[in-house]
């Protein structure tokens, strides 16, 4: 056989080459992919004050988990099998942090109806349930911005939603007429005759509060060094006859300014790269807020553990956190207790709707000592930034 002409070994040449090069590519792509995928997912096993480029990427584990099924399609349909089955095999490993980030339960949990005596004997149970309300309110529904002194929309919300207790946070009043403190404790005075609001430092007239249907046996601001910000304040309530723990917090804000989010809308809309630039100083802006967070989940910590009652009483950890569970501060703050929205939601449940920033940062956290029946975002709720988020609780018998 005739030597093959020099322009067709040149052309096999190329044409080899090429598929070396595209073949190469392709296994790169998939692997810093896959590897990128699998380090945002378990970005909250390192707190941000340690790296915080792990903060970086837990926070945008929803948008790489996207990029990676795109890729790991593209993969399937162009045959390329072994790409497919890595990139498969990584989405499989981010199956608890993907459930965490985005449970699909169809149907409500069923409450416990009896519990076990002894190996062969149970015992039926009523169902004790208790309700929680928490919402960041951003100033009352920014009542003090549109003048509102009759009608506020946030007192008949508390009234209606049927809550044991009501955890609200940025709760703001007026000093001098029209909201003021008293009157709106007057509203709902009938439903809720238990109530307490701590300052924020340097304010006169915000802070977190709880309103309550049961008698609060004691309160208590977490971190009393706290010179510019109250966040955090512990409750025991008597709930007929049984004390439960509560914890109301507004861990540290990202300090995302309005003309920040607007750029970053404009953004979205219409791609500059000098506004690009900009975006990324401001994303740079958050990095202490980690930071400051991961410190308040320690105070929070130390504080629980240092009560010796603590770890024996049914406890709730609440409010609005600023941190998506894909991160340091949400491990860190649920511990060893329960998700109510990974145990009953549906979805994202998305609780912070200010575009783009989409995410779920209000959280309600629970001991062994309860069971979720319901979990909903109220998406119907619009005059604040967040969402309330409700959730429906059993509490289990002592011997549970």
């Amino acid at each position: 056989m005739a030597a093959l002409p020099f322009w067709r070994r040149a052309a096999n040449f190329f044409f080899e080459a090429l598929k070396w090069v595209l073949r190469t590519f392709t296994r790169a792509i998939t692997v810093l992919t896959a590897f990128v995928l699998l380090a945002s997912a378990f970005s909250d096993l390192i707190s941000p004050t340690v790296w915080i480029l792990a903060a970086y990427l837990g926070l945008a584990f929803p948008i790489i988990l996207i990029l990676a099924v795109i890729w790991t399609v593209l993969m399937m349909v162009t045959r390329r099998w072994r790409p497919a089955v890595l990139m498969l095999l990584a989405i499989t490993c981010c199956y608890t942090r993907l459930w965490r980030y985005m449970p699909l339960h169809a149907f409500d949990p069923s409450p416990v109806t009896s519990i076990k005596v002894n190996d062969s004997v149970s015992q039926a149970i009523e169902v004790d349930t208790f309700r929680v309300l928490t919402f960041n309110t951003r100033a009352t529904g920014d009542a003090h911005v549109r003048d509102i002194k009759e009608h506020i929309p946030l007192m008949d919300l508390v009234r209606q939603s049927d809550a044991d207790v009501v955890c609200l946070q940025e709760y703001h009043y007026s000093l001098t007429t029209g909201y003021t403190e008293q009157k709106l404790r007057d509203m709902v005075k009938d439903v809720y005759p238990y109530y307490h609001h701590l300052l924020n430092s340097g304010r006169k007239d915000m802070g977190i509060t709880i309103f309550s249907k049961w008698p609060i046996r004691k309160k208590e601001k977490i971190d009393k060094a706290a010179k510019n910000y109250c966040w955090a304040t512990y409750y025991e309530l008597d709930v007929r006859g049984r004390c439960i723990g509560l914890v109301n917090c507004h861990l540290h804000s990202n300090t995302i300014s309005k003309a920040d989010r607007k750029l970053y809308r404009q953004q979205i809309e219409h791609f500059e790269k000098d506004s690009l630039m900009r975006m990324e100083d401001g994303l740079r802006h958050i990095g202490p807020a980690f930071r400051r967070r991961a410190t308040q989940t320690g105070i929070i910590n130390r504080f629980l553990a240092d009560r010796k009652d603590a770890g024996n009483m049914p406890m709730i950890i609440c409010g609005d956190m600023n941190d998506t569970p894909t991160s340091y501060t949400y491990r860190s703050m649920r511990g060893t207790m329960s998700d109510s929205w990974t145990e009953a939601g549906f979805g994202p449940g998305i609780s912070f709707r200010d575009a783009p920033f989409w995410f779920r940062i209000d959280h309600v956290f629970h001991s062994s000592h309860f069971r979720t029946l319901d979990a909903r975002v109220m998406r119907e709720i619009e005059y604040s930034d967040h969402y309330p988020v409700m959730v429906t609780l059993q509490l289990l018998p002592d011997n549970n």
